[in-house]
């Protein structure tokens, strides 16, 4: 049992209510007390804990109407912040009876003294009550808690809702018998009589299917109770796909009218624009129905689906070799034995044939290749081909988003999938309750096949399953997904994940890190000033403003301390340093400024996509245009990139820009003189502009300038010459360079230095002997024959050149 916790109020109670409190005038009142009273009385701050601090003693004063102030309703609400409950375990949840609340729907709305928001939409659901977020006509009860919003007040009192407080709610737990009236008792046996005639349809289709395969296979049939369930209740038909009716129905328009758009060479799109399209593809998350609904489609329209998944190997080689146009090849290979038109897996082979080619996404360095090959057999196919994959977005699809209609698959309704799954429970004879279902479908993200296989688990013990059992195995089989930087911003700048019930441990908190490592930091230092933080409960005037900076330069110090890690785990190849980066750059920024609600730095409900990535690619690009600036200017100025910005930029301003603002289309000519005096190009006046800051901002100084002056510094512009920035050496001043003097040119060898420990060597020549008769690889008469051919051979090139076209 929970021990009961001191009442909240006494610690809300403000200090200077209380030394001033008026206290009861008895004989036996301490010196103290009577001192206290004497001093003169000061108005307490208009606080929301005020009148909570008064029921907190012992008598409570006369009221006066300087004890309570009634600022007037705003126009614009702003809602409270929310820290979790005031007193955490102080009240007891009591023994009611186990449908206690069945048939009845509660909402929720403001903060409860003793229960989170989750523990008590729990334990509304543990005693059979529904749960809706926003009231209306159906709703039972309205529980109201502190800070309620006041759309949801002025829905209840348009509807005319039954409210409850907190303690009613716990009330009505232990009173109620969980008797239904007899409206709702009619109402749950037409469900009951629904769930049971869909399971004798279901029981009378497995046994018409179990006589058609006993037919074909001469008596051998696998028995129906040791199959696995996921095969035993897949879809046969239409109405047995849970959502997405509407992607289904196209599919199958898009597999009838194949074979007419084929022979229309894919040229009309026909109604639903996928007439110009060989193949599909659908996507969306596993588990709802996307290869059911393919080889379901396939078989109501006549063809024989030939399934090929992340089991099979799939390379450039095996698609191009063993799937041919026709399939003829894939056909062969799949039939059985005994050389019947039949695949391994009983399918018979017809003259029509669709490739199911599931789980393209998941082709890995195995299947190197296949995407490509795959995507040049979808432009000369002859069949139909539907390709399935969990993301359609992953870079490695990016050929097949051209070649193939998407069909998008989204999650169904939890109504829809409890409905299939409550007739199978039915079947199968598992007591389940609606709310364990729903339990069940929630901790699987819908995964009906993981649904199936837990309950095919619990039915090998147990024939039942209670609320809390439902919660255990759900934990056991959560299915953990990828969050999107938006959800996790929701998550931990949120008024739960840091309140006082919230039992998230700090690993817990840094997983939310790790769902996006390279966005996290950036979503984070982008919204973290956004919400209203729950550290400022109870704080009004200077003492609020005083904490709200201090919570965001600690914020914002523990940011720039996760740059400091990060600069270590990428210069430095640290990677062990990523979960403290994820304390300071993300789990301790949100730990100061979690609260309720974005509005505190500007209007809108959502989060804002980081603008640093925006900045810096914008910054990256104006430096490489400004190093093109101080290339062409620094044959006139001296300078690196940064004094071109800060000193000379702001002074050629003046020169090229402002004064086609003051005199238009007449200073044209001057600005574009004074351009080529610097070797400026248009792009660099550009450049310039794009650059500017404050008033001279872009959009600033574009709107001043008249769009005649823009235009015609353009035209005039590109009509003329304009001087390159570059130079010879000659007009610099320089010397040009000397040509090689006449005679050998010297061996490159000598031209290097020599090492300092040849100094004392000999530098006297060796003897050169220059008489050419003693060559043996040179044939001639004699040295003077020699000695021409060496005077011919150290002239200049040029002239010997010019010899040779005389020649």
């Amino acid at each position: 049992m929970p021990k009961k916790a001191a009442p909240a109020s006494k610690s809300r109670v403000s200090k200077g209510s209380t030394k001033k409190r008026a206290r009861d005038e008895s004989s036996d009142e301490s010196t103290a007390s009577s001192s206290e009273s004497e001093k003169p009385k000061k108005k307490p701050r208009p606080s929301a804990s005020t009148s909570k601090s008064t029921a907190a003693a012992k008598k409570p004063p006369p009221k006066q109407k300087d004890d309570v102030i009634n600022d007037p309703p705003k126009k614009k609400w702003i809602p409270p912040t929310r820290s979790g409950p005031a007193a955490p375990g102080s009240k007891e949840v009591p023994a009611g009876h186990p449908n206690a609340l069945a048939g009845l729907a509660f909402v929720f709305t403001g903060e409860l003294s003793a229960f989170s928001r989750e523990e008590a939409t729990e334990l509304a659901k543990r005693f059979g009550g529904r749960v809706t977020g926003a009231p209306s006509g159906k709703t039972s009860y309205v529980v109201v808690g502190e800070g309620a919003g006041p759309k949801k007040l002025a829905d209840i009192k348009r509807l005319g809702l039954a409210t409850l407080d907190e303690d009613g709610f716990l009330n009505l737990i232990a009173t109620r018998e969980g008797k239904l009236d007899a409206k709702a008792q009619e109402k749950v046996r037409k469900e009951e009589e629904k769930l049971r005639r869909d399971a004798e349809e279901m029981a009378k289709a497995e046994r018409l299917q179990a006589k058609a395969a006993a037919k074909k296979s001469g008596g051998k049939v696998v028995p129906a109770s040791s199959q696995l369930w996921t095969t035993k209740y897949a879809p046969q038909a239409l109405k047995d796909i849970c959502g997405n009716k509407g992607i289904v129905e196209k599919l199958q328009a898009w597999l009838h009218d194949w074979s007419k758009n084929a022979k229309s060479g894919f040229k009309k799109p026909g109604p639903n624009a996928t007439g110009v399209y060989r193949a599909v593809l659908l996507s969306g998350p596993p588990g709802i129905g996307k290869t059911s609904s393919a080889h379901v489609v396939a078989k109501l329209e006549g063809y024989t689906p030939i399934e090929l998944n992340a089991s099979d190997s799939r390379s450039k080689k095996l698609v191009e070799n063993s799937t041919n146009i026709m399939n003829s090849s894939l056909d062969g290979w799949m039939h059985g034995a005994d050389g019947q038109k039949t695949t391994v897996a009983g399918i018979e082979i017809t003259d029509k044939s669709v490739l199911i080619m599931d789980e393209v996404d998941g082709m890995s360095a195995g299947d190197r290749g296949g995407v490509g090959a795959l995507n040049a057999l979808i432009k000369k196919t002859k069949i139909p081909i539907i390709c399935i994959a969990n993301d359609r977005r992953v870079p490695k699809l990016k050929p097949l988003q051209h070649t193939c209609f998407g069909m998008p698959f989204k999650k169904p309704e939890i109504n829809v999938v409890r409905s299939r799954l409550m007739t199978i429970a039915v079947r199968e004879k598992l007591k389940i309750t609606p709310t364990v279902m729903d339990q069940l479908v929630q901790g699987a993200n819908g995964d009906m096949r993981q649904v199936l296989n837990m309950m095919s688990t619990w039915k090998l013990s147990k024939d039942a399953m209670d609320f809390d059992e439902g919660k255990q195995l759900s934990l056991a089989n959560e299915k953990h997904t990828i969050m999107t930087p938006y959800t996790v911003l929701d998550k931990l700048l949120g008024p739960y994940s840091f309140s006082k019930t919230s039992r998230e441990t700090l690993n817990d908190k840094i997983e939310y890190y790790f769902h996006d490592h390279a966005f996290m930091p950036l979503f984070m230092q982008e919204n973290y000033l956004k919400p209203t933080p729950n550290r400022l409960r109870g704080m009004v005037g200077p003492e609020l403003d005083m904490k709200l900076l201090e919570l965001m330069d600690k914020a914002a110090t523990s940011i720039s301390d996760g740059d400091l890690v990060d600069a270590l785990i990428h210069g430095g190849q640290q990677w062990g340093l990523m979960p403290l980066h994820a304390v300071h750059s993300t789990v301790v920024p949100a730990s100061y400024m979690y609260g309720q609600g974005t509005g505190w730095s500007g209007s809108g409900s959502g989060h804002a996509f980081p603008s640093w990535l925006g900045n810096n690619s914008k910054r990256g690009k104006l430096q490489r245009q400004l190093n093109d600036v101080q290339i062409r200017m620094r044959l006139k100025v001296s300078g690196d990139r940064n004094e071109i910005r800060q000193s000379y930029v702001p002074a050629v301003f003046s020169h090229i820009v402002t004064p086609l603002i003051g005199k238009g289309v007449d200073e044209v000519d001057d600005v574009i003189s004074r351009m080529d005096e610097y070797y400026l190009s248009k792009d660099d006046w550009d450049t310039i502009v794009e650059i500017g800051v404050g008033d001279f901002s872009q959009d600033v100084v574009m709107k001043k300038i008249p769009t005649a002056a823009k235009t015609a510094l353009t035209k005039k512009y590109n009509a003329k010459e304009h001087p390159i920035p570059f130079h010879k050496s000659t007009d610099l001043g320089l010397k040009a360079t000397k040509k090689i003097a006449k005679g050998e040119v010297p061996d490159l060898e000598d031209v290097f230095d020599q090492e300092e420990g040849d100094e004392d060597a000999d530098d006297t020549p060796d003897p050169v002997d220059d008489d050419l008769s003693k060559d043996k690889l040179i044939k001639g008469k004699g040295a003077p024959k020699a000695r021409a051919k060496t005077a011919t051979s150290s002239k200049p090139k040029a002239q010997g050149k010019a010899k040779m076209h005389s020649a």
